[in-house]
Order: structure tokens, then C-alpha cells, then sequence
């Protein structure tokens, strides 16, 4: 009897040590992901992609409204800045916009709902890159087009033309290395800009470091950017991210 006694009093820990456990392991009945979010950043002005970096470019932040405080939810934006995130619940979100080719600024509340959901942001860049034409000349890549600020405390700190053999082409990290003149204008301070002044970029095909670049007779993918600067005394912008307009292809070998 009383060693029955002790057994029972050794099993009754365990019993409860074995039904805590199928608690702690049983699957929450929690649904998943319910929703989609897709859409593109627009100029405010033209309704255009505000093209950025595939890396170290505008980034969409998003947090889920209602819930325990959190941190912001990075969704990364593709070249053209169109994004799409298969994996949102549906629920209140606030956006929040920094570090990018555009003003910042914050929309407090949008919606999603199940299901497919489709919004477009419009923002307002810091440069548009215009009218951009960007040919072979005998020896020569020349680029010519016009730049216009998105507002007047907006000043031009460079612009450069950039070319890689994919379409990821952006800072040097997606693109090829560049010698010689004519690739890069760079202004030390940064200069009020002119939307009438046509500006011309150009890459020399036939100097030593270049020309390994051009080895091959393919598709070479070339890509205006401009980097602005804000005026002493204007808005705080944070970190300022390049302007781009698309890119064109090109299929040649160097001459």
C-alpha cells in the first residue's frame, strides 16, 4: 500500500509534465497570410516610375496598425520601383517613406484587405532625368538630356551615366568601373539646375580600362543617374538616394 502511495505521487508530476507539453507543442489555430499589396512609386507630377537602386534604393516601411508596438516592416522595391509583397495580412498599416530619391513623407492609415490590393504612392523627386538619348558615336557612348529639379531648394551634386551588362545597372556595385573624361559631372557646392541646359555624358570605348568591358558583342545596358542636394537652409531631408531615368540597351563591340 504504501509503496503504491509513492508511485502515484511520482506519476502525478509526469502525467501533468506530459499534458503541458502537448499544450505548449499543439499548432495555433492563427490564419496565415491573407493578402497581397502591389503597386508602383509615382511622380505626383508626370504619373512616372521615380526609378531608383535595385540596391541601397527607396525602400517602402510599412507597420501594422492595432497591435503591440513594433518595429517597421522594410519591403524592398524593385529598379522601376514597382513592388509587390505576397505575404500581408490584412489589417491597418501606416507607410513611412526615407532615405530615397523622393521627399519623405507619411501616409498615417491604408487598408489592405483580403485578397489582391493594388495602390500606387505619388511622391515628388528631387530631379527628373529628361528626354535622355543615349547612343553610339564612332568611338564613343554619348548621353544627352535635360534635368528639372522637384523643387527650387533643389541643387545637382553630379550626374553620371552608368552601364553594366544587365539591366541592374545604378551604382557602381550593379555597374562597371569607368576611366577616362566625359562619364561624370560633379559640382563642389552643388549647382542650381537649369531644365533648359541640355547636358552631355560620354564613355570613351577605346581607352585601356574600358575596353575590357566591351569585349563581347552583346547587350550593353546603359543608365543615367543624377544625385541632388538640398540648399543651405532648406528642408531635412535625411540621406538623399540618385535619380535615374530607364535604361537603354545597346547590342555593338567596341570599334
Amino acid at each position: 500500500m504504501k509503496n503504491s502511495v509513492i508511485r502515484n505521487l511520482f506519476l502525478v508530476p509526469v502525467i501533468f509534465l506530459v499534458f503541458s507539453a502537448c499544450d505548449m507543442f499543439k499548432i495555433d489555430n492563427y490564419e496565415g497570410p491573407n493578402a497581397t499589396l502591389k503597386g508602383g512609386i509615382k511622380d505626383a507630377v508626370t504619373s512616372e516610375l521615380v526609378e531608383t537602386d535595385i540596391q541601397s534604393g527607396s525602400t517602402l516601411q510599412l507597420k501594422e496598425l492595432g497591435w503591440a508596438e513594433g518595429g517597421l516592416l522594410g519591403r524592398v522595391v524593385m529598379q522601376n520601383v514597382e513592388y509587390q509583397d505576397k505575404m500581408m495580412f490584412a489589417g491597418r498599416y501606416r507607410v513611412e517613406f526615407s532615405a530615397c530619391n523622393f521627399y519623405p513623407h507619411i501616409i498615417e492609415e491604408i487598408v489592405v484587405e483580403k485578397g489582391e490590393n493594388i495602390r500606387d504612392f505619388s511622391v515628388t523627386p528631387y530631379i527628373r532625368v529628361r528626354n535622355v538619348n543615349i547612343r553610339q558615336e564612332g568611338s564613343e557612348i554619348v548621353a544627352t538630356f535635360n534635368l528639372q529639379a522637384g523643387n527650387p531648394e533643389v541643387r545637382l551634386s553630379n550626374v553620371r551615366i552608368f552601364l553594366s551588362t544587365d539591366m541592374y545597372v545604378g551604382e557602381p556595385y550593379t555597374s562597371f568601373p569607368l576611366s577616362g573624361a566625359g562619364h561624370t559631372l560633379a559640382y563642389s557646392p552643388a549647382i542650381e539646375i537649369d531644365e533648359n541646359e541640355t547636358y552631355r555624358l560620354s564613355i570613351d570605348l577605346t581607352h585601356e580600362n574600358n575596353k575590357p568591358h566591351f569585349r563581347y558583342v552583346r547587350n550593353y545596358y546603359f543608365r543615367v543617374g543624377a544625385m541632388a542636394a538640398i540648399a543651405p537652409g532648406g528642408t531635412n531631408v535625411g540621406t538623399i538616394r540618385r535619380n535615374y531615368a530607364p535604361y537603354t540597351v545597346i547590342n555593338f563591340n567596341v570599334p
